[in-house]
């Protein structure tokens, strides 16, 4: 297992490590000579990356490879092992290959290249760029279909197949792709001197003519390969609904620069990631030549045409807009034909050459996107090929001509800049391209692993701080946000491919930058509806776009305006900050603001009066006295007249000090925060003071804004002569020194425009003039400060880290809570996912009994909050629906809510009130369920719809609610609940698993009961198949990550009784023998037998976790994992017994059946 780790690292998420050549002892350099190519194909070593910081991999001179375990003794790889890496570095080599041009390979190799160096290629060459017609209504036709992912993958590969293998055969080099679009690279190369001079006939390929020169033939074989794609390409019948494709292409050439830009670590890996852009005069031929052109068509630029005039025949059916352009009808067959041209250049091609081996292996890994390296590791790369709902953002920038070197630092601070927002937002970064508009970002918000259900919030959000970052620099963009179904996956052929998005919604986004004003954003309307209630919107007049009949609704975002009053106000009535900006999944249900303050005081009134909930009764221990359900049926407000009541006198709201309250999402620390609070306020005269930070990284310094002006309210209603401006009510607090050194901050802090280089210290400023005016307020009141952190979706760990000054602000208030005497108790109260029980203050809190953890709602907490709920007498719930719903949400009030809306919403359950009938009990109870469920007894529910019922026989009856169930709730297929927090956050955490924890876990699902290591084994690593150990050690560590991580669980065990029949005992004992009988070698003779050990086995027990998993397998490849798994048992069961009849009978002598007649008539 150290080997493995050593080798793959677990922090790098990937199989293949960085590598580094064996050294040649024949080559100074370092470089691998040709004979030593086959030692040089697939040991991992190289640079050392984070997993690797004890342990390296060696490669020594003669060949030989060792390990250096963790206390340095040097182990020899086996030769097994040995041939294991080469085997699956090659395929990944093999995969990867066809995401990096060939010039920049040949850059690497030749030049004196690295990953920091932004030039990397100076040339001359013509240009290509082809743009293809028909893709748009092609993605929109397909994603309507189940299966539109695999026939629009089939559509891509049988067009750019073709299409790809005439531009190698011209020696072109796809350069990138722009969705549909391809830019191509004839390179101008002197085939005259050095070893091309062998070659008898011209590099233009036709014998007796003489050489045009390297510009002018790069210019021909660039011409004659766009006549062949038009010839053989135009009007290219896709077989899908009558769609049709078609090219119109530009020609352009000159001077040519590569660069390759970023170089920043993407949240999901530790690889730094790369893209590499052309650039050039060519680029700005070919966006007019390339308008230019109709459908079936190429047009080409007035400088190229200098160079092949005299080879080209000029369509003239038509005349141009500019007359200084020209279309290209045919070659003049006369001089030059289509197999001369592309015979020589294919004579003259040396490319293979110069192409990337394993040793550059991590040199290719920064051009690939990291989701789609691991596919390729796996051998499953079509599985990226999707339709999904993403967010595109295009973002454009002109003025700056990087084919200069000052040009080239632009564009490489540009990229780091975007890439830095893009990754802190959990964004991918697709695309970095140059075309006639200037530089052009694509950005996108949905692609696994980095998939969310507030995709769309952070496409907007990261567009200010994209506009923020290019004003720093002196530029200016033009932002365009879309939000749509459009086709994720790869696009091109197995020589030549890149992972890039197509649709109509893609397109929207273009043509929104294109109309953007300086440094301005559009949005679409889909995206306004998908946003959260952080931002808001402004209608603009609809325009008119390309590709759209009818006019576009436009709009322009902007962040929503923050509550003028936070803690108390001048009225004494209590105002969360979570009331206009809510960190958590409570508003996902509603788009009114005005609504969440009696959402969440309807939350608090439901699940704090369940008496079985622990979380509600350790707080209210901490409080002292008794839950008044009347508390929250109101605004909470401070009373200003002082109250006698004394807190708990062993609790911290009695001599101060610190509550730390973690759980996921959902489970309640928001209403123990609320339920505290409101307590506190109306018992014990506390002033509240908030602080809430996520989950956004744009505004890491809001807790210090929320801090002070909630500081200030409090003041304000200590004394009423205050003004009511924030900043003129500071300069009365704070001294003239302290107001110069602060309230410049906090205006610059309220208007949100704090650089993003210096929200943290913007935040430890802030924090640094809360302790002032906290100091000064604990001396005229008791003290109530919330701190509130939350992730929100955020998925790894590179973004969280920007969260962690978080403990840092909670180790300096803690402070005061400390020192807070005098009569005046300061309490803070501090609501996280997960705290660092490292932090000094939580060890005190835990040291005191102080730490609670909120988890889901026990089984009868559960049925009490769901009749709480919905309103109804605890009795009539139905127990049918309380299991499946407390099975589904784990207990989580918040899923609970959900899912009870949810099957309210599609009629699986309905709530019916009738009037009480005849011969009813005289107290209004519900006859007995259809279930036969038995009534609860006592008194309802707190919350319970039904209040106090009438007790005297001669009471009026009141109505009778009745939960009605229809239907078998197990059919339901919750997985199109994806706009839910449950669904959605569950969706999300399997979208961020490796491919093969993936895999593993949708074949989990398979599974009703318990499985082994050896089910799983059977559908992708089968020792039948040729799989060895070290497959198998992968597919054990991808288990442990998600036993880790609670999706899977391990269970003991079970031996057959003796009872069972024969054959069914023999199947499940089988199970644990099933390492025992591999067909691999003993590592060593001295270990334990695999017999003697027991089978490890592993259930998945998450009911959510299970439907969500499963809807993403299909049926034939849920039926070949259970066909595979039962072969395999059968095998294991059967074949052994069967080999050694087999070799039994080989061992008997065999005597021919004539042999024996004559024996036994003798």
């Amino acid at each position: 297992i150290d080997l493995y780790r050593a080798m793959g690292g677990k922090t790098s998420k990937s199989l293949v490590q960085p590598l580094k050549p064996l050294v040649d002892p024949g080559d100074k350099d370092g470089r691998p000579s040709q004979n030593s190519a086959d030692q040089n194909s697939g040991i991992p070593g190289g640079r050392k990356h984070k997993s690797m910081a004890e342990r390296k991999s060696h490669m020594l001179l003669n060949g030989a490879f060792d390990i250096e375990d963790p206390t340095g003794n040097k182990l020899a790889l086996a030769p097994d092992v040995v041939s294991w890496f080469k085997r699956r570095n090659g395929e990944t080599l093999a995969g990867s290959l066809a995401f990096v041009p060939w010039i920049v390979q040949e850059a690497y190799l030749e030049n004196d290249v690295d990953a920091d160096t932004t030039i990397i290629h100076r040339g001359s060459g013509a240009v290509v760029f082809s743009d293809a017609s028909g893709f748009t209504a092609l993605t929109e036709g397909l994603s309507q279909k189940p299966n539109g992912a695999e026939l629009l993958s089939q559509c891509l590969a049988a067009f750019f197949t073709p299409l790809i293998q005439l531009i190698h055969a011209y020696r072109g080099d796809v350069i990138k792709f722009s969705g549909d679009a391809l830019m191509i690279y004839f390179p101008a190369m002197d085939d005259m001197e050095g070893p091309q001079k062998k070659f008898k006939v011209p590099p233009h390929g036709s014998y007796g003519l003489p050489d045009i020169g390297a510009m002018a033939t790069a210019v021909l074989r660039a011409s004659a390969c766009c006549i062949e794609i038009q010839k053989r390409l135009h009007m290219f019948d896709t077989g899908v609904d009558g769609v049709h494709l078609s090219l119109h292409i530009g020609v352009g050439c000159g001077d040519v620069v590569i660069l390759q830009v970023g170089g920043l670590e993407p949240p999901d890996t530790y690889v730094p990631r790369t893209e590499y852009i052309i650039a050039g005069p060519p680029l700005a031929q070919i966006s007019v030549a390339e308008p230019l052109a109709k459908k079936g068509e190429t047009c080409i630029s007035p400088e190229a045409w200098e160079h092949v005039k005299g080879c080209i025949i000029e369509d003239t059916s038509r005349k141009l807009d500019d007359p200084a352009y020209h279309l290209i009808g045919r070659l003049d067959e006369a001089k030059y034909t289509f197999p001369t041209i592309k015979a020589s250049a294919k004579e003259r091609d040396r490319r293979k050459e110069k192409q990337f081996t394993i040793s550059e292996l991590d040199i290719i890994r920064r051009f690939v996107p990291s989701a789609v390296f691991k596919q390729i590791e796996g051998g499953t790369l079509t599985y990226v090929n999707e339709m999904r709902n993403i967010s595109t953002i295009f973002v454009s920038c002109s003025g700056v001509d990087v084919s200069t070197e000052e040009g080239a630092t632009v564009a490489q601070d540009l990229m780091t800049a975007v890439q830095r927002i893009c990754y802190a937002n959990e964004g991918t970064l697709n695309k970095f391209l140059l075309d006639d508009k200037g530089m052009l970002f694509l950005l996108v918000y949905g692609l696994p692993p980095l998939v969310h259900t507030d995709d769309p919030s952070r496409a907007v959000l990261s567009c200010f701080d994209i506009v923020r970052a290019f004003r720093r620099l002196d530029l200016v963009a033009h932002c365009g946000v879309s939000t749509s179904c459009s086709y994720c996956g790869v696009c091109g052929s197995a020589e030549r491919m890149e992972y890039t998005v197509l649709g109509d919604g893609v397109n929207l986004a273009a043509r929104l930058m294109s109309n953007a004003p300086e440094n301005g954003i559009l949005v679409c309307e889909n995206t306004v509806a998908r946003c959260s209630l952080e931002l808001s919107f402004k209608a603009l007049e609809p325009i008119k776009v390309k590709g759209k009949a009818n006019e576009v609704p436009i709009f322009e975002p902007g962040m929503a305006p923050a509550s003028e009053c936070l803690g108390v106000g001048s009225d004494g009535f209590i105002h969360f900050p979570w009331y206009t900006r809510p960190l958590d999944a409570v508003s996902a249900s509603t788009k009114e603001k005005a609504a969440l303050p009696e959402i969440y005081r309807g939350n608090v009134r439901n699940l704090c009066g369940i008496a079985e909930w622990t979380g509600m009764s350790k707080t209210q221990t901490l409080l002292g006295g008794e839950y008044d359900k009347n508390l929250h049926i109101q605004q909470p407000c401070v009373p200003r007249a002082a109250v006698t009541k004394s807190p708990n006198s062993a609790g911290p709201f009695s001599q101060g000090g610190t509550v730390v309250i973690q759980g996921p999402t959902g489970v309640g620390k928001v209403e123990l925060a609320m339920h505290a609070v409101a307590y506190a306020a109306t018992h014990f005269n506390m002033l509240p003071v908030f602080g809430t930070m996520g989950p956004r990284v744009q505004d890491l310094y809001r807790p210090g804004v929320e801090l002070v002006k909630s500081c200030i309210g409090a003041f304000r209603h200590l004394d009423s002569t205050l003004p009511a401006d924030d900043a003129d009510c500071l300069g009365r607090m704070l001294s003239a020194s302290q107001s110069a050194e602060f309230l410049p901050l906090f205006r610059e802090a309220i208007a949100g425009l704090v650089p993003e280089d210096q929200r943290s210290s913007i935040l430890t400023k802030l924090i640094d003039l809360v302790v002032i005016l906290l100091e000064q307020l604990k001396r005229k009141t008791a003290v109530f400060i919330v701190l509130w952190l939350d992730y929100g979706t955020n998925l790894f760990p590179k973004t969280i880290q920007y969260f962690e000054i978080f403990w840092t602000v909670l180790s300096t208030l803690a402070k005061l809570t400390e020192a807070s005497g005098g009569g005046h108790p300061l309490v803070l109260w501090t609501l996280c996912k997960k705290a660092d029980t490292n932090h000094p203050t939580v060890k005190a809190a835990m040291g005191k009994g102080w730490l609670i953890d909120v988890n889901g709602l026990s089984h009868e907490a559960c049925k009490a909050y769901m009749a709480s709920h919905l309103a109804v007498p605890l009795a009539s719930m139905p127990a049918a629906v309380v299991s499946f719903v407390a099975k589904l949400s784990m207990g989580n009030p918040l899923y609970i809510r959900e899912t009870l809306d949810m099957l309210l919403s599609e009629g699986h359950i309905s709530v019916e009130v009738s009037e009480p009938e005849e011969g009813e009990d005289e107290d209004g109870a519900a006859k007995e369920p259809k279930d036969d469920e038995p009534h609860e007894g006592g008194a309802d529910a707190e919350g319970d719809a039904g209040g106090e019922r009438s007790k005297g026989r001669g009471a009026a009856k009141e109505p009778i609610t009745t939960v009605h169930l229809h239907g078998d709730l197990n059919e339901i297929e919750i997985a199109g609940w994806s706009h839910t927090a449950m669904v959605g956050d569950t969706m999300c955490l399997l979208e961020s698993l490796d491919p093969l924890e993936a895999a593993i876990l949708k074949m989990s699902t398979v599974f009703s009961s318990s499985f082994s290591l050896a089910d799983l084994a059977a559908c992708t690593c089968s020792r039948w198949s040729g799989a060895n150990r070290f497959d198998y050690l992968r597919l054990f560590r991808a288990v442990q990550e998600l036993e880790a991580r609670g999706i899977l669980d391990k269970v003991p065990y079970k031996k057959q009784e003796k009872d069972l029949t024969p054959a069914k005992s023999k199947t499940v004992a089988s199970a644990s023998e099933s390492f025992a009988k591999l067909p691999f070698k003993t590592v060593s003779a001295d270990k334990p037998s695999m017999e003697a050990r027991e089978l490890q086995m592993f259930e998945m027990k998450n009911v959510l976790i299970r439907k969500v998993g499963g809807s993403m397998l299909l049926e034939a490849q849920r039926k070949k994992v259970k066909r595979q798994a039962l072969m395999d048992r059968a095998l294991q069961r059967d074949l052994p017994l069967r080999m050694k009849e087999l070799k039994n009978k080989e061992n008997e002598p065999h005597i021919p059946w004539y042999y024996e007649n004559i024996l036994s008539r003798n």
